[in-house]
């Protein structure tokens, strides 16, 4: 890939993505499709330009005529076998050509010639996608064994103030050590799920040291000063806590909640999602939105938001894998 191409292969992402966000844009409606793709066609140009500037990145393109109408990139880790299709476009008078999949089977021959194992792909549910779908299906793609589950509530007072419960507070550093270990504690059921369902040996590839990089996430999430992290204090001690991020645009994320697995079946999550849904309101968000997993370890998890009134987005990922 020359560089004289990334100019092509932006305005090809756009125009073959035109289509796909307007797909999304019907089923999300105008309100909610303006905040989580604000600006899009910018946000995709800068995404596309980053993956082609990124030495990690292997690219190539499709030309007919000399014309570009199609390209893909992929990135791999060599020490787990890992690959991943980060992207593929090709323009929409040439979708139906096979193009797609003539690409995705060079980028799997290249993969597999690197000593790569598993490929992953990571599309969503929905029509705006279904060319890609069908491209990654005449490869061999399958769907992984688990999948995200994206939640949302649309919030009701917008600037209302939160109620604070006594024992919901902000996290200080004295807490963050605690934090970290009962949070480890807290998501061995979930890897100890996803190890049966992935497999010994996939899991391994996919997580080689679990509560080691488990660890590092919960200790960069609820330190990082750009988001609120509070925690549900038990006698001077962090019981469980919530990571709250909240964007320019109205959206509020509830990137990360945890309990001590000795206090949980308290409520003690219930109390921290209802308490992150009144601060998200209290700083006029206008939506707030988790993701958790489809699995039996995420189960719990997937009760507290419920009973704390939120409901599935209405487009889905889609994470697909192949064995090479």
């Amino acid at each position: 890939l020359e560089r004289a191409d990334v100019g092509e292969c932006i305005r090809l992402a756009r125009d073959a993505h035109v289509g796909v966000m307007s797909s999304m844009r019907e089923i999300y409606g105008d309100e909610l499709f303006e905040r989580l793709r604000p600006d899009w066609s910018s946000a995709q140009a800068a995404q596309v330009d980053a993956w082609f500037n990124d030495p990690q990145t292997s690219s190539w393109v499709a030309e007919l005529d000399s014309v570009t109408v199609g390209f893909i990139g992929t990135t791999c880790d060599l020490s787990t076998g890992m690959g991943m299709l980060e992207i593929i476009a090709v323009h929409p008078d040439q979708q139906r050509q096979g193009i797609g999949a003539r690409l995705i089977s060079h980028a799997l021959a290249h993969l597999r010639d690197a000593g790569v194992a598993y490929v992953e792909a990571y599309i969503r549910d929905f029509a705006g996608h279904e060319p890609a779908h069908h491209a990654l299906r005449s490869q061999g793609f399958t769907r992984r064994a688990v999948m995200p589950v994206l939640l949302y509530r649309a919030t009701e007072f917008p600037g209302s103030p939160a109620h604070r419960p006594a024992r919901i507070r902000r996290i200080t550093e004295a807490d963050v050590d605690a934090c970290v270990t009962f949070g480890v504690e807290a998501f061995r059921s979930v890897y100890a799920s996803f190890e049966d369902l992935y497999g010994p040996d996939l899991f391994g590839r996919f997580e080689p040291d679990w509560e080691a990089s488990q660890a590092s996430y919960i200790r960069r999430a609820i330190t990082d000063s750009d988001d609120e992290t509070w925690v549900y204090d038990l006698e001077g001690r962090p019981a469980g806590f919530v990571v709250l991020k909240m964007d320019d645009h109205g959206i509020a994320d509830i990137d990360l909640l945890a309990v001590d697995p000795a206090q949980q079946g308290q409520g003690i999550a219930q109390m921290l999602n209802r308490f992150a849904f009144e601060r998200s309101q209290e700083e006029s968000m206008s939506y707030v939105v988790v993701a958790t997993a489809d699995d039996p370890g995420h189960a719990p998890a997937r009760r507290s938001y419920e009973s704390a009134g939120f409901v599935p987005m209405p487009i889905q990922w889609n994470l697909q894998i192949i064995r090479l």
